[in-house]
């Protein structure tokens, strides 16, 4: 996870999105953007630690598809477009990390088990991985 969590650090400063990774929040409280600061802060505690990836990921979704204000991290408000639109883009982040790696590509369901992308996303990283 290390790894990972690096080379989303890495591609966030590329991209102009500045993060803070902090182990000093509560348990339940969710990682967040700020689009319009350009930021993430990602709960290093988060009660669920194998999500910590993708909230990564879906966060600095939320800065570079320029959405605006606070967003706190919930996979299960797939309804809601903005959020959607962060899914996607958190899962074609991860997409793109494995592509130099020997990451299974064609099962969408261990895909979501090793990068902590919720069950409920699956039909969308199935989508992304047909790609």
């Amino acid at each position: 996870m290390n790894d990972l969590m690096e080379w989303l650090t890495n591609y966030a400063f590329d991209h102009d999105v500045g993060v803070i990774l902090t182990r000093k929040l509560a348990r339940d409280t969710p990682s967040i953007s700020d689009g319009d600061h350009r930021l993430v802060i990602i709960n290093m505690n988060w009660l669920h630690p194998h999500e910590v990836p993708f909230s990564f990921a879906h966060e600095i979704g939320h800065v570079l598809n320029g959405d605006k204000g606070i967003h706190e991290y919930s996979a299960s408000s797939v309804g809601v477009k903005e959020e959607y639109q962060a899914n996607l883009t958190g899962i074609k982040l991860l997409v793109d990390y494995t592509k130099n790696d020997n990451v299974d590509l064609n099962n969408p369901i261990r895909f979501c088990e090793q990068f902590g992308i919720p069950e409920e996303l699956e039909y969308l990283v199935a989508l992304k991985l047909r790609k």
